[in-house]
């Protein structure tokens, strides 16, 4: 049957998150993420999904969850009893696991880039899946540095593929959301959790942007309350995006939280971007590019590195 996901609220996940960042190892089973919102209008979210630990200390923990029938860019943290793994690539197998105890099927191999994040030493494996059908499926991944010198062992992953995702797909309308910008508020603080005040970012809605006829990079994501393993700097790497196609698109960040002057450190106060509802996202951290017609043609769940985006926009200028 196919696994169910648990929902726990925002601040439980944060709490669980920093747990796991902190060195928590303890494998979870794989559920899948859901949204619902609830009278605070702060959504409830599963977990982190987390593989077993295999026998030589490999653990998959996973940051793109939100995935449905077809291809999908899949993102992974690996880590071993030394930390994060670091090597260049590792090699990933997909399998299907069938209902009634049919035997998995192995659906494609293919190689995951290590992507580093730009501080510090973390960094997220990328590739591209392609999934045939809904349901239950596996994912193992063998690093290949230590797989060519006989020391090397696999770790794998479960999880679940829904027919469609949660968050808009590559080739859906973007949804026209009437969010912030500074002509709105009164000052940075009730516009952004983070610190990096760049005015381009908050300039026009998304309803505009994608009107506009040029494409546009949206990026929604909470800067103070990025906490687990898959989350990242990603309003720096927008920010930097920006400084360098200046003029040439639409690059847009909107908070994860609506109220971030008032939430100060307690997410007991949170309420959620009402965008962040009208793009039904499952997860705290997402990047959308959007062109010219306003059509998603590239979204990014979790930590999406400068060469990624800058990769998925030069695909629309």
């Amino acid at each position: 049957m196919p696994m169910k996901a648990k929902l726990l609220s925002v601040m439980a996940l944060v709490l669980l998150a920093a747990a796991g960042c902190s060195g928590a190892s303890e494998p979870e089973a794989a559920e899948t993420p859901e949204t619902a919102q609830v009278e605070t209008g702060v959504p409830k979210e599963s977990p982190l999904i987390k593989g077993p630990i295999s026998d030589s200390g490999l653990q998959i923990i996973f940051g793109t969850p939100d995935l449905g029938v077809g291809p999908n860019r899949i993102g992974f943290v690996l880590t071993s009893k030394d930390g994060i793994v670091t090597s260049p690539a590792v090699s990933v197998t997909s399998e299907y696991l069938p209902e009634r105890g049919a035997p998995a099927e192995t659906r494609q191999t293919a190689l995951a880039v290590f992507r580093p994040w730009p501080y510090g030493t973390r960094g997220l494996y990328t590739t591209v899946l392609d999934f045939h059908a809904a349901g239950d499926w596996a994912l193992r991944a063998s690093v290949l540095d230590l797989a060519a010198s006989g020391d090397g062992d696999s770790a794998e992953l479960f999880f679940e593929v829904a027919e469609t995702t949660h968050a808009p797909a590559t080739g859906q309308p973007a949804v026209a959301s009437d969010s912030k910008t500074l002509a709105d508020v009164a000052g940075f603080e009730k516009i952004t959790t983070g610190s990096l005040h760049d005015g381009d970012l908050y300039e026009v809605s998304i309803a505009d942007a994608v009107a506009s006829g040029r494409p546009t990079v949206i990026v929604v994501a909470s800067p103070a309350f990025c906490t687990n393993a898959v989350c990242g700097p990603q309003v720096d790497v927008l920010k930097e995006l920006k400084d360098k196609y200046r003029g040439r698109a639409n690059f847009i960040h909107v908070d994860y939280f609506d109220n971030p002057d008032e939430i100060q450190g307690d997410l007991d106060r949170a309420i959620v971007s009402p965008t962040v509802l009208e793009w039904n996202l499952p997860s705290t951290e997402w990047s959308f590019v959007v062109d010219g017609e306003g059509v998603v043609t590239a979204r990014f769940e979790a930590f999406a590195t400068l060469e990624e985006l800058e990769e998925a926009l030069l695909d629309v200028l």
